[in-house]
């Protein structure tokens, strides 16, 4: 008897063991720059809540870009370096030095490409030790919109070959790896802000001049070390171009690529959106959005707007690229504020909804809104903090469920 009670209890005890079940739990923190303070401000957006106040290793980190594992680049602009931040230890770990201002990053396998502020210059960072500088001529005051830096975001081709978007001579450079001087180059109308790609054909958006160039798109190829034009379309070429179009004082800043169609969407600084067919650069659609109209995204069928000056943002059914159809505007502000970016340039979709993006007018305040609705789920104000460029990190674990 004294057996049997004996293997029951065992048995009881080895099946429970078996029964135990994994929980696995997801947590996810966004990083941006307080150009106001020299700080990185690290937030934990499933509870709404302040994460972490770091001090930045440089001045004015405008960017917190993406590095490798749960690493972050803390793009100093106003300084000659770039801090490597640990988001498990949030801390700031080690740094890479550099022979200009960095402006921006872009990863390609081990390698991060980085362009500049103060030169029409790149380095290519490999395990945090920076190469020599990529250029061919010294910086002089870019004529385009867009501002004084003098480049615009890399743009890696291959594993060797990249592109600078020199700003200040108002040309595109193919540099190969180890080769500091340009092997192709061409000179556009004005000035690329960045550079979009779909299946191997580039297309570069053009700034436009004031009083003197329209703003546009290049498109052009890359092949055996040359860059080749296949068609440039400034604004000013098109028919059927809103009543109120003006190429002189309108610029480009980022374009976007339908994730489901080949046409391209173009927001003006006076609040107009251009979609382009991609095959032809003819004109599709326009609509009526905010104010510098600087960014998109997309979300299955939804595009979004980042109005850089304005109270809103914009959001549209663009299921069929030649019609798009407005949805409603999101009001985050209650007016404009003069001087200021009133919208971050980053925005971010967590948990398959829900849409995170700053408004900065007197304070950056972080809006939750679920996309399901279109409507503001929850807010976080940062008070005296200027956080315009950004990135997420999500992690896991797994526990024992018993």
């Amino acid at each position: 008897m004294k057996s049997l009670i004996l293997f029951l209890v065992v048995s009881v005890f080895l099946v429970g063991c078996r029964d135990h079940e994994e929980i696995t739990t997801y947590s996810n923190s966004i990083y941006y720059g307080d150009v106001n303070s020299d700080m990185v401000i690290g937030i934990d957006v499933d509870n709404m809540s302040l994460k972490s106040v770091v001090a930045s290793n440089g001045h004015t980190p405008y960017e917190i870009s993406t590095a490798f594992g749960n690493d972050l680049y803390v793009i100093n602009r106003k300084d000659y370096t770039i801090g490597i931040f640990d988001s498990d230890s949030d801390a700031i770990v080690s740094e890479v030095n550099l022979n200009f201002m960095p402006r921006s990053t872009s990863i390609h396998g081990s390698d991060t490409l980085i362009s500049s502020v103060d030169e029409p210059s790149e380095a290519i960072i490999t395990e945090n030790i920076a190469s020599n500088t990529y250029s061919d001529s010294p910086y002089l005051l870019p004529t385009s919109f867009g501002g004084s830096n003098a480049t615009g975001h890399p743009v890696w081709i291959d594993d060797n070959y990249f592109l600078l978007l020199d700003r200040t001579e108002n040309t595109i450079e193919l540099y190969q790896k180890g080769i500091y001087t340009p092997v192709s180059k061409v000179t556009t109308s004005s000035s690329v802000h960045h550079v979009l790609n779909r299946d191997g054909t580039f297309y570069g958006i053009l700034e436009g001049k004031q009083n003197s160039v329209s703003p546009g798109v290049l498109k052009f190829g890359v092949s055996n070390g040359r860059i080749t034009v296949i068609q440039e379309r400034l604004l000013s070429t098109l028919s059927a171009l809103p009543t109120d179009f003006n190429s002189e004082t309108w610029g480009f800043h980022h374009g976007a690529l339908h994730p489901h169609a080949d046409y391209i969407y173009l927001g003006s600084a006076e609040g107009n959106v251009f979609v382009l067919d991609l095959e032809t650069l003819s004109l599709a659609d326009t609509f009526v959005s905010g104010k510098g109209i600087g960014h998109f995204l997309f979300y299955n069928n939804l595009l979004i707007t980042t109005n850089h000056y304005d109270t809103f943002k914009s959001f549209y059914d663009a299921q069929t690229p030649t019609a798009n159809k407005f949805i409603k505007n999101l009001t985050l502000s209650d007016r404009v504020y003069n001087d200021i970016t009133m919208q971050s340039h980053t925005t971010h979709i967590i948990n398959g909804h829900i849409y995170f993006a700053f408004n900065t007018d007197t304070s950056s305040t972080l809006y939750k809104v679920d996309l399901s609705t279109i409507e503001v789920a929850d807010s976080l104000v940062m008070d005296g903090r200027y956080l315009l460029m950004g990135s997420v990190i999500s992690t896991s674990a797994v526990t024992d469920g018993m």
